[in-house]
């Protein structure tokens, strides 16, 4: 029984070991994220703001008249939800919905961050 086990062994463990770095978090893919936002995607919310917010808040949400700026303003996502849903002197209520409205919160609060 001399050396005939010794290539199992290091076998099994190279599979555990790849089973382990399989299941770690540290190697799948990540989507930008922002806390708070309900399952919105930045980018598509980025889509939603071209076509329903930027004609107020600029390109990007630069500022526009007569939208203010949005970005670098630390807005929080409970805030942005707030003011879509029951809009802010000339800003209508309820511009979007559903998954747009969730969208276009993550994409704010994403350029919002200072």
């Amino acid at each position: 029984m001399g050396r005939g086990w010794r290539p199992l062994v290091v076998g099994a463990i190279v599979v555990i070991a790849t089973f382990v770095l399989a299941r770690l978090t540290v190697f799948e893919p990540s989507a930008p994220t922002v806390a708070g936002t309900a399952g919105g995607d930045v980018y598509r919310g980025q889509v939603v703001f071209e076509r329903e917010c930027s004609s107020c808040h600029g390109q990007g949400g630069e500022g526009g008249s007569p939208g203010p700026r949005l970005i670098d303003t630390g807005l929080a996502a409970a805030e942005v939800i707030a003011t879509i849903e029951q809009g802010r002197g000339v800003m209508p209520r309820g511009l979007t919905s559903g998954q747009e409205q969730a969208d276009a919160v993550a994409y704010v609060v994403s350029i919002s961050r200072p």
